[in-house]
């Protein structure tokens, strides 16, 4: 008796661990769960701001451009979302975990972070990300492209220039020439990765 029950209970098992096995062969083109995908536009792909799509799909998604789109246009609040606190959690949503290089922003000035970082500030904006410091007062997330040209997303206030015009909204621009980015009397950039 002993013995046809643990056959019961094996062929039990092995009936029940079917589908798991199926399911995680590499090869096998049913869709999970019944759900069929549905291939995007690039159209479609360009028109998505963040989101699962774009982070999916979208061959030139970056991570912390889309957390600056997704957190554009939030309300100016110092000392708990003013500047360098916007640019921090923005990158910490990202990834990237700035707060012990450069002080947390919560209790770290704009100047003081500066301090901190002394000896790693450049006076030119290298290619890829980096936060720019403006006249020891104000910071903003700044890529530089392959192209030359340069987004920078800021927590304040903005407005179109004559050399820039505003992009997406809200504290967002779009530069052509990376230089036109740099903002202030002297600013200096830190390459934060």
């Amino acid at each position: 008796m002993k013995k046809l029950l643990y056959g019961l209970i094996l062929m039990l098992l092995v009936a029940l661990g079917r589908p798991g096995v199926y399911a995680t062969t590499l090869d096998d083109s049913t869709p999970f769960g019944g759900l069929e995908g549905k291939s995007l536009t690039e159209t479609e792909m360009e028109g998505i701001v963040g989101g699962l799509p774009r982070c999916c799909h979208h061959p030139r998604y970056d991570a912390i451009e889309d957390k600056c789109l997704n957190n554009k246009g939030q309300g100016y609040d110092e000392g708990i979302n003013d500047c360098d606190i916007w640019a921090e959690n923005n990158l910490y949503q990202a990834g990237h975990n700035i707060a012990t290089k450069w002080g947390s922003a919560k209790t770290t000035s704009v100047k003081g972070h500066m301090e901190k970082l002394k000896g790693q500030l450049t006076d030119t904006a290298p290619l890829g990300w980096s936060i720019e410091f403006i006249n020891n007062s104000h910071v903003a997330l700044v890529r530089v492209n392959d192209d030359g040209s340069a987004y920078l997303f800021h927590q304040g206030y903005n407005a179109a220039t004559s050399s820039s015009e505003a992009w997406e909204g809200a504290r967002g621009y779009h530069y052509s020439n990376s230089r036109s980015a740099y903002w202030g009397d002297n600013p200096k950039f830190w390459k934060f990765n």
